[in-house]
């Protein structure tokens, strides 16, 4: 069995993707502009998806890493909790 360096591993993977690139390129010639049209606001949503979901991630990592921790011995205890905050804050 043939091991990969992980430079290795990382230029099939470039490959691949340069592959797929091209392959989209070449397709893209055969549409017409109406459809090149709609693909654009399709990606454009993607990519803002994709932005937004970075977004959210660095949020949650970054609260997971200066986040206050409070642990309950049951989930009775934790509902009190919840409760009390609630009662609280009406």
């Amino acid at each position: 069995m043939e091991t990969n360096t992980i430079e290795e591993t990382v230029e099939q993977v470039q490959q691949i993707h340069n592959d797929k690139v091209d392959a989209i390129k070449e397709a893209l010639k055969e549409l017409s502009p109406p459809l090149i049209d709609s693909l654009n606001e399709y990606v454009s949503f993607l990519i803002e998806k994709e932005r937004k979901h970075k977004v959210f991630v660095e949020r949650i990592l970054e609260i997971e890493a200066n986040s206050d921790t409070v642990i309950f011995d049951s989930v009775e205890e934790a509902m009190e909790a919840i409760r009390n905050r609630y009662d609280f804050i009406r």
